[in-house]
């Protein structure tokens, strides 16, 4: 999965807006075209947006992850901003709530996350 601004770069590539919308429609396109890619995909890593976003139909993202054999997890950090105090260092952002947002993902259904930190 893709974060809000990667993933309009890949829409405004195609002529399509950067929506919520627009956003759900191509995930839905991904996770529904075919059963058997589960059988590739150890898990899938979701971004926020993700997590609550559901098909046209009504079924949950996370669902269709699981029903394909997949892992659903979540990226937690929240990317970089400057250090203050260094020259052109950066600091990644996302410990503060860390733990409760956690707890909600896994309440949502996902079992793993991932957190980049760029040096």
């Amino acid at each position: 999965d893709e974060s809000v601004g990667t993933m309009g770069k890949r829409l405004a590539n195609i002529g399509v807006e950067n929506t919520e919308e627009n956003r759900r429609a191509y995930r839905e396109l991904l996770f529904t075209t075919d059963k058997q890619v589960g059988t590739n995909l150890g898990g899938v890593i979701l971004f926020h947006e993700t997590v609550y976003q559901k098909t046209s139909d009504g079924v949950p993202f996370i669902k269709l992850i699981q029903d394909m054999g997949a892992v659903p997890g979540i990226k937690v950090d929240k990317g970089v901003v400057p250090l203050a105090g260094t020259n052109g260092e950066t600091t990644t952002q996302g410990l503060d709530d860390l733990a409760n947002r956690c707890k909600e993902y896994y309440k949502e259904g996902c079992r793993f996350a991932k957190w980049r930190c760029v040096l």
